[in-house]
């Protein structure tokens, strides 16, 4: 397991790198209108808001569209890309949206601010640093508009502290988000039960979602889930007594848990 590449993709207090195994991104000029389900036309990809936020959520939900995007419309192409964002008081933070093809030009799509066009064909997009900026600038632009000229800054931080309480409705919410078999887990630290959820986004990456941390991603050969839990809660810092897994139906709501 390749815990060097373990990331949160919005960065509290840790600096790790982001490993994403991701398509190739592949250019298409497409002859005609791409549609819907029900054959409408389509000028603008759908943004396919989430019916539920969770805080530091912006990978699962970048994860959550790009899988329904490329099920609908398997021509297309797209990634998860970090930026980093900032607000007018100067606090910085990693933030996750989708960069993808639609009828030949590069797309953005936001959690809160859904889809705008980059501006220039997605065979011919920037890359690296260059792809970051651009998309940041893009952005901030985007959600302005979008708010027309209200003063609520759009680009506020995600929280530093949470109850236990809201830890584990944001995990349960999490864990039935995603577009993938997630399991929510038990991290014993000390007088603490932390929640978590666990899923894998392809057979080579694992992904446990924290509230205060967001989405931690890794290259993994193990198949012990949570042994995987543990060795991401200590990266993110606690000190580890136990990992226990928690049955979860689709109705259940999770209470608080002791040893």
């Amino acid at each position: 397991m390749q815990l060097d590449h373990l990331s949160p993709t919005r960065l509290a207090a840790l600096v790790l790198a982001l490993a994403l195994a991701t398509p190739a991104a592949r250019a298409l000029e497409l002859a005609s209108a791409d549609s819907d389900a029900t054959g409408a036309t389509l000028s603008a990809p759908p943004a396919f808001p989430d019916t539920a936020h969770v805080p530091n959520g912006c990978h699962l939900s970048t994860l959550t569209f790009l899988t329904k995007l490329l099920a609908q419309f398997p021509q297309e192409s797209g990634e998860p890309l970090v930026i980093a964002m900032h607000n007018d008081a100067g606090a910085r933070w990693n933030h996750t949206v989708a960069v993808f093809s639609w009828r030949g030009q590069t797309w953005c799509r936001d959690e809160y601010f859904g889809v705008f066009a980059l501006d220039c064909s997605f065979s011919q997009k920037p890359a690296g640093g260059r792809l970051a900026t651009k998309v940041q600038v893009a952005l901030d632009r985007h959600a302005k508009s979008v708010l027309h000229g209200s003063t609520a800054n759009p680009l506020n931080p995600p929280p530093t502290d949470l109850s236990n309480e809201q830890k584990i409705q944001d995990v349960t919410a999490a864990a039935r988000m995603v577009p993938f078999s997630a399991t929510v887990y038990w991290v014993h630290s000390g007088k603490q039960n932390i929640p978590v959820a666990f899923f894998r986004p392809n057979s080579r990456q694992i992904a446990v979602y924290e509230p205060l941390h967001g989405t931690c991603l890794a290259e993994c050969s193990l198949s012990d889930d949570a042994k995987v839990v543990s060795l991401v809660a200590t990266k993110l810092g606690y000190h580890v007594d136990g990992v226990r897994a928690e049955v979860v139906s689709p109705a259940a709501t999770l209470v608080a848990s002791s040893r």
